[in-house]
């Protein structure tokens, strides 16, 4: 019962926060369910690592982004935690994968909702254990990208994807 509470809780927080951020967030049931979401949602999705490590039948499901071609325009990828504190989502994914990311039109993270840590201090160490793990680069990914010139101009998606959506999976 406690677990549920916490699970509730951290849903709770991690949603508020995201939605200010301007990230979609939803909660599905399981990974079939996130395929058929994107499926409908999305005009031609791609995968990079860890995607097809973490949850094969999604990665089975489309073709992995080229890297050597310009992007996809939707690309799917595993975070590897959501923070709950922040509305962001981890991810750790070698160069090109990140490269794919970060010009993707819209950026799908699916993450297991077992895998929100309450605050940055908690993310923080994780973080530490893949670095010593051997995972070179973790992105904190926040919604999406967006910038300002100095007469305050807000862009949006000059520096990352112009839309971020996370899929928090029940069972994964």
């Amino acid at each position: 019962m406690a677990a549920d509470a916490d699970t509730a809780a951290l849903w709770a927080t991690f949603t508020a926060h995201a939605a200010l951020l301007r990230a979609e967030v939803a909660r599905v049931d399981d990974a079939d369910v996130v395929g058929r979401l994107i499926d409908t949602a999305a005009a031609r999705p791609a995968w990079v690592p860890p995607l097809d490590a973490r949850f094969p039948t999604l990665a089975a499901r489309w073709p992995r982004a080229p890297g050597h071609e310009p992007p996809a325009p939707e690309i799917v990828v595993a975070g590897e935690f959501a923070i709950a504190e922040t509305g962001s989502v981890a991810v750790s994914a070698p160069a090109a994968a990140r490269a794919a990311c970060l010009l993707a039109e819209r950026l799908w993270l699916v993450v297991p909702i077992a895998a929100i840590v309450p605050t940055l201090d908690v993310a923080l160490a994780r973080v530490a254990a893949l670095v010593r793990a051997g995972a070179p680069h973790v992105t904190f990914m926040s919604g999406p990208s967006r910038t300002a010139d100095i007469e305050r101009v807000l862009t949006i998606g000059v520096h990352g994807p112009r839309a971020v959506v996370v899929v928090v999976v029940e069972e994964a």
